[in-house]
């Protein structure tokens, strides 16, 4: 689709391709509310440490 939008306006696919990801990046922001997930450690870790 991209590619075809491309063609038709002249608008580089790379620059539809990170306005579609910005996009869907705002929308799961407004979301996050609703995500439930907690912090994976792996077995054995300790939770309380925080690698760099």
């Amino acid at each position: 689709m991209a590619i075809r939008l491309e063609k038709a306006f002249g608008v580089s696919m790379e620059t539809l391709m990170r306005m579609q990801n910005s996009y869907d990046v705002a929308e799961a922001h407004k979301r996050e509310s609703q995500i439930k997930a907690s912090r994976y450690v792996p077995h054995g870790e300790d939770p309380g440490v925080l690698r760099s």
